[in-house]
């Protein structure tokens, strides 16, 4: 892992926690309805806020770090071939799986499209900048 650029994985993982504030922020009203509860339930069912939050930006990082150790060996070290490399892992190994969940738990297609979506436009821009960001020296 010496040849990552740290620097820019963690760039990424935070900026992928904040994508899914913005994303979650714009689509919170359809996401509560897809769950079915409201916000009132939302804090009932978890008081401490902090858990999910701190597990989200843990994830964050270790996708970050998995598409660091994957873009060089794919030759992907471009900001145009990182985020295609990042939305198609997304789309071939996040969302299929949520798929395959949704289904069998009966959860709505507009849940998986929230859930799903906010992956693949994560990975995409996380692929992005780790690998369109050199690492100097």
């Amino acid at each position: 892992m010496s040849a990552v650029n740290h620097l820019a994985v963690w760039v990424a993982g935070i900026v992928h926690f904040i994508i899914g504030a913005g994303w979650y922020t714009a689509l919170g009203g359809a996401w509560l309805r897809a769950i079915g509860k409201t916000e009132e339930q939302i804090r009932v069912d978890q008081p401490n806020m902090a858990i999910p939050m701190i597990i989200a930006l843990a994830v964050a990082l270790i996708i970050a770090y998995a598409i660091a150790w994957l873009l060089p060996r794919l030759g992907a070290q471009s900001a145009a071939s990182g985020a295609k490399t990042g939305s198609v892992l997304a789309l071939a190994l996040i969302a299929t799986t949520m798929a395959m969940n949704y289904g069998f738990e009966a959860r709505s297609i507009s849940l998986w499209l929230i859930n799903s979506g906010y992956m693949v436009v994560g990975m995409a821009v996380m692929g992005a900048i780790i690998g369109g960001w050199k690492k100097k020296g």
